[in-house]
C-alpha cells in the first residue's frame, strides 16, 4: 500500500467570513495522479492553497509526510513540493533559462555554488521539449509555451510532489496533450500529481483518482471508471451529461447536453 503524503482531517478553510471548504477528510498517497473537479466556487483552488500552505485552514489539520504542515519552514516545504498556479499581474522580462533557475532556490546556499543547476535545467528542458526556448524572453512565449516552461520549472524544483491549479486552461489541443503527457510520464515513474481541473475529460483520461467537490464538501471520490457517470455528473454540476468510453483508451468521455435541445428533442 502506498504511503500517505497528505492526511487531511476535519479541514475547513475560506476567506474572511466566507467558508469555502467545510470539514474535509482526505488521504492522498504517494504516486497517485489525483484530479480535483467540481463547479466554480466548490473549493478546488482553496484545497490546493491549504495543502501547499499558501493559506492557513480555519480549523482541522493537514499532515504532510507525517508532520503538521504548519511546522515546516517555507524553504523546507519548497524543497519537498512544487506548485504551479496562474501568475497574476505583469511578469518581469526574464529569459526562459533564468525563470527555470528559480526552481533551484530551495537548494541554494549563500556562498555555495549550485554545481548541479546547469545539468538539471538541461535535462528537464529537453524532457519538456523547451530547450529551444532557453534564450527567449518569457514575454515572447505563447500561453502554451509558457505553461510548458512553468511545468519544467516545477520539475526542476521537485519531481516527487507537484500541485497544479488548472494547468491546461485556455491552451490549444497540442499544448494540452504536451502538458498532460509530461505529467503522466512523471507520474508513471513515481511522481505524485494533484491537480484541479474544469475539464472532466482531461481528469478522466489522465488521472488514477478523481475527487469531486461541491459546495465545499466531497461529493464523490474514486477511480475515473467508478465515479464518472451521467447520474453523478448531473448531480455535481446540476446539468445533463452523456457518458461513453474512449474507444482507444477505454477511459470515460463526457458530453455536456444542451438542456434546451434535450427538451426540444423530447417534445418531437
Amino acid at each position: 500500500m502506498s504511503k500517505p503524503v497528505f492526511l487531511i482531517d476535519s479541514l475547513s478553510a475560506g476567506y474572511r467570513d466566507n467558508t469555502v471548504l467545510d470539514s474535509i477528510h482526505l488521504t492522498l498517497s504517494e504516486s497517485e495522479f489525483v484530479s480535483i473537479i467540481g463547479p466554480n466556487g466548490a473549493g478546488k483552488s482553496t484545497l490546493l492553497k491549504v495543502i501547499s500552505r499558501a493559506i492557513a485552514p480555519s480549523s482541522g489539520t493537514v499532515i504532510f509526510n507525517d508532520k503538521n504542515i504548519s511546522n515546516y519552514s517555507k524553504r523546507e516545504l519548497a524543497s519537498k513540493m512544487s506548485v504551479v498556479v496562474p501568475i497574476p499581474g505583469d511578469i518581469p522580462d526574464f529569459s526562459v533559462k533564468m525563470f527555470l533557475s528559480f526552481g533551484r532556490f530551495p537548494f541554494k546556499r549563500l556562498f555555495t555554488p549550485d554545481n548541479t543547476e546547469e545539468s538539471i535545467i538541461k535535462d528537464i528542458s529537453e524532457l519538456c521539449a523547451i530547450d529551444r526556448l532557453l534564450a527567449r524572453s518569457i514575454k515572447e512565449l505563447s500561453a502554451g509555451e509558457f505553461q510548458l516552461v512553468k511545468i519544467a520549472r516545477a520539475l526542476i524544483q521537485n519531481k516527487d510532489l507537484i500541485l497544479l491549479d488548472e494547468p491546461v486552461s485556455n491552451l490549444d489541443y497540442k499544448h494540452v496533450t504536451q502538458v498532460m503527457d509530461i505529467l503522466l510520464e512523471f507520474n508513471r515513474t513515481g511522481s505524485t500529481i494533484i491537480a484541479a481541473f474544469h475539464d472532466v475529460n482531461i481528469a478522466a483520461e489522465y488521472s488514477s483518482r478523481i475527487i469531486a467537490l461541491k459546495k465545499g464538501s466531497i461529493y464523490f471520490d474514486g477511480t475515473p471508471n467508478d465515479v464518472i457517470s451521467e447520474d453523478k455528473l448531473s448531480g455535481l454540476y446540476d446539468s445533463k451529461f452523456l457518458c461513453r468510453n474512449n474507444p482507444v483508451t477505454g477511459r470515460p468521455v463526457v458530453y455536456p447536453v444542451s438542456i434546451t435541445n434535450y427538451k426540444l428533442q423530447c417534445t418531437m
